[in-house]
């Protein structure tokens, strides 16, 4: 007999479970999508790491010519202004391994008309009191004022404005993540507009500051500006809750978006919640994982700002200043990665995933790329 599974949210991380479980699991689960239309999906352009674009083009038949959620092509992420050496760095992905932005409402939309839910428009607010079902999955975003049940991650962010504009940059085809005086900004080519996004520490930088920033810096006016978000970067003590619930997406864990890491987070989190309901694996030890898995992400991450960027700014003092201590892990692939030639023939060597997503290539792009 199938269990039955509930995602509450039909967001990004809502759709990353549905397809993880839905795909790999059809044989196994009935999966219940409860989906509130009167609850806005996000609509900043989003950009994923190559596995997650694995996932969505093997679960929904979809390649470059069937395009339903409105992706364009990811060859890399170009950084500006970051290094002290290079004013480009480009954390480049192989040639035969490539990643995609897409628009949310269009994934949310191409997995709530597949095979793999049955859709339940409802506004859920107790998933265990309100739903019946084997295990929760909830995605809602995260609960306001809930600050016991989670631990604070260090970034140096904590707001962003973000923006749109109509068109379409064919030659875009990487992430641009461009350093400012106040932090950085992305760029993500949509296929029919341009997502812009300034992040920056409102403790340092006022809103007002911020926004002329923004507008002098790209090809934008103010009525282009879409929000105004301020946030936390944050993880549950926790992926479980409750007797049935399980935590995933914004109702989990926020990191900011620099290298594109949400997605990815999301299916591994799904992974681990899959090793537990088919597997057997203790929560504990899905909890030790997952947490080990987003302090890769927050320090290699944090390694971004320890070197500063072409500003000489209170920002940049503030961010170098930040606690920084990497893991055992992360100085041996990064002082392999400093040491390393490029090998030609033997590409595979550091192709692989050996810190996190993360091969010693990133690390090696990265070190040149600052003169450190």
């Amino acid at each position: 007999m199938k269990k039955r599974i509930a995602i509450v949210g039909a967001g990004n991380a809502g759709c990353m479970t549905a397809l993880n479980f839905g795909y790999y699991g059809k044989e196994l689960f009935e999966i219940d999508m409860y989906y509130d239309p009167n609850t806005p999906i996000e609509k900043v352009g989003q950009s994923t790491t190559p596995d997650v674009l694995q996932l969505i083009s093997a679960s929904m038949n979809m390649d470059w010519w069937n395009n339903d959620i409105g992706a364009t092509l990811k060859l890399g992420i170009l950084y500006e202004n970051w290094g002290q050496k290079q004013k480009h760095i480009y954390h480049k992905f192989f040639m035969d391994s490539i990643a995609c932005h897409f628009q949310t409402s269009k994934l949310s939309q191409k997995v709530r008309e597949s095979e793999y839910v049955n859709v339940i428009e409802q506004k859920i607010v107790n998933p265990e009191v309100e739903i019946d079902a084997d295990y929760i999955f909830d995605c809602r975003g995260k609960s306001e004022n809930d600050y016991e049940n989670y631990h604070r991650l260090t970034n140096p962010h904590n707001s962003a404005i973000i923006a749109f504009a109509d068109g379409r940059d064919v030659d875009l085809t990487h992430t641009k993540c461009a350093a400012t005086p106040n932090g950085w900004t992305f760029v993500i080519p949509n296929q029919d507009s341009i997502s812009y996004g300034y992040l920056y520490n409102d403790l340092i930088t006022s809103t007002e500051d911020a926004k002329a920033d923004f507008l002098d810096r790209f090809d934008i006016v103010e009525s282009d500006i879409d929000g105004y978000l301020s946030f936390q970067n944050y993880i549950a003590k926790s992926m479980f809750y409750g007797d049935r619930t399980i935590l995933n997406g914004n109702r989990f864990a926020f990191l900011e978006p620099l290298e594109a890491t949400s997605t990815t987070f999301y299916r591994n989190v799904a992974g681990h919640a899959w090793e537990h309901i088919v597997n057997g694996k203790p929560k504990y030890a899905c909890d030790s994982d997952v947490f080990k898995y987003m302090k890769q992400l927050e320090t290699f991450i944090l390694w971004h700002y320890q070197f500063g960027s072409a500003f000489d700014t209170p920002f940049w003092e503030y961010a170098k200043g930040l606690p920084f201590n990497p893991d055992a892990d992360f100085l041996k692939y990064r002082d392999a990665a400093i040491e390393m030639e490029y090998p030609v023939l033997n590409s595979i060597q550091f192709a692989g995933q050996e810190y996190g997503i993360w091969p010693r290539m990133s690390f090696k792009q990265w070190h040149e790329g600052v003169n450190h």
